[in-house]
């Protein structure tokens, strides 16, 4: 990491609850393809009230530990983005899935596309097999994806993809709420009440998830909580904005 004392041009933030056997490789890949773009950044990992040694394992990496006490997927990484320092902020999953390397190609498309938001689809991306439940890739996601692009009048294709790179000075004018998994609709539904530009790219490879456990997601509570956000949103918006 750049020892340059000014402040890092990318921030990449890994919200993180006891994910001690996927987090090494995903600080590793993100940190190697920084480093061979020359890239100033800092790796944060917000940590969610891990038990087991995911603290200990980012500081050897040279991750910035975020203690997270409030409990919650959109918890973790809104403060996580909170306490970063960098122009640009990214954020994935510490699961082992997401192509962490591919962030730096990620900075690079949101200076040259001069978006705020710029989001990485995983389901027009090549996907390792059994990487993704067939609900979730071809019933849940695409559902409220539509519901959005239809309420919003926004281009989302992939609304939980959970990997993103934004403009770090105006993330606190969405004044996001929402502190589980429907944070990442909420996000997407806040960003085109605030007006901010938008695009979608497609990430390089989506894997299967690596931690050998179920997921933290709970799918029909978490489906549920989307609906419920993505409408709550469009009627506030129309009753004129937040």
């Amino acid at each position: 990491m750049s020892e340059n004392l000014s402040l890092p041009e990318l921030s990449i933030v890994f919200p993180c609850l006891n994910e001690e056997v996927s987090l090494p490789s995903c600080l590793q890949a993100a940190r190697e393809a920084c480093w061979k773009s020359g890239l100033s950044f800092e790796l944060v990992v917000a940590d969610n009230g891990s038990t087991d040694r995911s603290a200990q394992i980012a500081r050897t990496y040279g991750a910035r530990v975020v203690p997270v006490a409030q409990k919650g997927y959109g918890s973790a990484v809104h403060h996580g983005i909170l306490a970063s320092r960098g122009r640009y902020v990214a954020f994935c999953d510490a699961d082992g899935s997401y192509p962490t390397e591919f962030f730096a190609r990620m900075l690079a498309l949101i200076k040259e596309e001069h978006v705020d938001l710029l989001l990485a689809n995983r389901l027009k991306a090549p996907m390792e097999r059994r990487a993704m439940p067939w609900l979730n890739r071809y019933a849940g996601t695409p559902v409220l994806s539509v519901l959005i692009r239809w309420l919003f009048k926004y281009p989302v294709y992939d609304c939980n993809s959970g990997m993103r790179i934004l403009v770090r000075e105006k993330y606190p004018s969405l004044a996001l709420r929402d502190t589980g998994m429907a944070y990442a609709s909420e996000m997407l539904c806040a960003a085109a009440l605030c007006g901010w530009r938008y695009k979608e790219c497609v990430m390089s490879e989506f894997k299967k998830d690596l931690r050998g456990r179920p997921p933290h997601l709970n799918r029909w509570r978490d489906g549920l909580k989307h609906l419920y956000v993505i409408l709550a949103l469009f009627l506030r918006g129309g009753q004129g904005g937040k």
